[in-house]
């Protein structure tokens, strides 16, 4: 009889059992992709297969390196700006740039009428209280920008934190 304290001996697992299971697996893999009358299409959707993902592989990795080159080729510019004097900006020009780095943090901002006289923007119109702070900061540090002018409101029906 068994007592509670004994346990079952460990099998131990040794090359002969992995090596029986290795060659099953394979001679399966052969039947299944030689058989004489479903094997070359099965071959033929498995090339298909391999192919579609190489071709996704290198896409993704053509992606990954141009979102890269563009990055540094972003950051170069930036240095190159920053170590160049300040030059005057046409105030067009840094209407389009103060509406291009306004849509990253306000929802809408279609809504907010952009003007600009000489490098001083004005910003008027409604804008959601947790909103503005963060889009008077964004104009300012337009390049080209020397002063904003916050003309800016809370927009109606907006929540007010402690009115």
């Amino acid at each position: 009889m068994f007592s509670s304290s004994r346990t079952p001996p460990a099998v131990e697992p040794d090359g002969k059992a992995l090596a029986i299971l290795c060659s099953i697996g394979i001679g399966a893999a052969l039947m299944y992709f030689l058989d004489p009358d479903s094997g070359r299409r099965r071959r033929t959707l498995a090339a298909e297969k391999s192919a579609r993902l190489k071709r996704s592989a290198l896409d993704r990795q053509d992606a990954i390196v141009r979102n890269a080159l563009h990055r540094v080729n972003g950051t170069l510019a930036g240095i190159r700006a920053r170590l160049r004097p300040e030059e005057p900006v046409d105030d067009g020009v840094l209407v389009e740039r103060v509406r291009a780095a306004m849509g990253h943090v306000v929802g809408d901002p279609r809504a907010v009428e952009v003007r600009v006289h000489e490098g001083r923007v004005t910003l008027k119109g409604p804008v959601r209280q947790d909103e503005m702070g963060e889009l008077v900061a964004c104009a300012k540090r337009v390049r080209g920008v020397r002063e904003v002018d916050n003309r800016l409101s809370v927009s109606p029906g907006q929540y007010v934190a402690g009115a």
